[in-house]
């Protein structure tokens, strides 16, 4: 096994990436990036760029770094075998985040995705999506340049990659001052924002997070991506039991498209899988059919499971005032920033944040 040394894996990143402003790189890697970008968006098979950029951070550090041969526990054969998924989570994914390289895929193990979690080796015929396909196989030409490369080229072409990859990540306008909001200014803006735009759901999610962020005070509020295939949560939303433990003290569920009996039912099976009894089911979609909410609690009572349904968003977010540690009118306000700070962590779009601020603003102005 190759061992790469992550202090020089880091510097060497810094250091291109303080480069890119005056000198990018050769316009053809920028070019292959560019592409490999666009393509990896089109196909969603995004973990593609974060490998790039690993396997070309490796080969910037050593030249013997054999880029196909990417988990050692499976390359007896391969003596140049090196961890890409350790040289990822340890240094390509927390130096991108801090100076703003967007590697495509989100979260603290970029390759512990498909088709990389499968595979044994680059190339070992893992099953890839018809759909995701030619971003993989561009990706694989890309490879077969990056075998050829010296440390010299690889900076070269780590250097266009950061440069391209900057320019993707979202540029978000600061955010806007608001000295008093009432509750119902409040409740308006959230329905008018999400009942406009889903975003994958991100928006919904950002507005829950944010809410119970008031509720229940700094630290304590967790929350994965939107679709994460991990999962390691029971819950969209969940309640820690104090800020910095591990244990979850209640988990929320939220969805902005029509839920089902059935949903809320594998929703709560998953909560008592993961030992959590005190959850809510958050459903704020415009055609939302009625359900038979006294149907249900009894179901949940059956189980011993403590189940609140909310499906519109007043309640909710006059319960989260109601209860959070500061008087409901400076909730309000404190709730613009913390649905603010909580969609630009789960990447919500720029447009949704300006988006957000304007309808703050506006809902602000009505008041006076």
């Amino acid at each position: 096994m190759l061992s790469i040394n992550h202090d020089q894996a880091t510097a060497i990143l810094r250091a291109e990436a303080a480069k890119a402003s005056t000198d990018p790189g050769t316009k053809l890697w920028r070019d292959k990036v560019d592409r490999l970008s666009k393509l990896c968006i089109e196909g969603k098979a995004i973990t593609h760029i974060a490998f790039l950029g690993t396997i070309l951070l490796a080969r910037s550090v050593n030249r013997q770094a054999d880029v196909k041969w990417i988990k050692p526990a499976h390359a007896k054969d391969a003596p140049n075998a090196f961890s890409a998924r350790t040289l990822s989570e340890k240094v390509l994914v927390p130096v991108a985040a801090e100076l703003g390289i967007h590697i495509g895929a989100t979260g603290p193990q970029p390759l512990n995705n498909q088709p990389y979690f499968r595979m044994t080796y680059l190339g070992d015929d893992t099953p890839v999506h018809s759909k995701a396909r030619p971003a993989f196989e561009y990706m694989m030409l890309l490879v077969k340049e990056v075998e050829q490369m010296d440390v010299a080229a690889a900076r070269d072409a780590l250097r266009a990659y950061t440069s391209v990859r900057m320019g993707h990540a979202p540029k978000y306008a600061p955010a806007a001052g608001t000295s008093a909001l009432s509750r119902e200014a409040l409740i308006s803006a959230v329905i008018a924002f999400v009942g406009e735009s889903s975003e994958g759901g991100k928006r919904a999610q950002a507005v829950v997070a944010g809410l119970l962020d008031v509720a229940f005070g700094e630290g304590r509020i967790i929350t994965d991506r939107i679709n994460s295939p991990s999962r390691r949560y029971p819950g969209d939303v969940c309640v820690l039991v104090d800020a910095g433990s591990e244990e979850i003290e209640r988990a929320f569920e939220v969805k902005d498209k029509p839920v089902t009996v059935t949903d809320i039912q594998i929703f709560g099976r998953k909560c008592l899988e993961f030992a959590v009894r005190e959850t809510a089911y958050v459903m704020v979609a415009d055609g939302q059919p009625n359900l038979d909410a006294n149907s249900i609690y009894a179901w949940s009572h059956d189980l011993g499971l403590g189940l609140t349904l909310y499906p519109k968003w007043p309640s909710l977010i006059q319960q989260c005032l109601f209860w959070g540690r500061v008087p409901s009118p400076d909730g309000a306000v404190d709730a613009v920033r913390r649905i603010r700070e909580r969609l630009i962590s789960i990447e919500a779009s720029a447009i949704s944040v300006d988006r957000w601020e304007r309808l703050i603003a506006a809902a602000a102005r009505k008041q006076i």
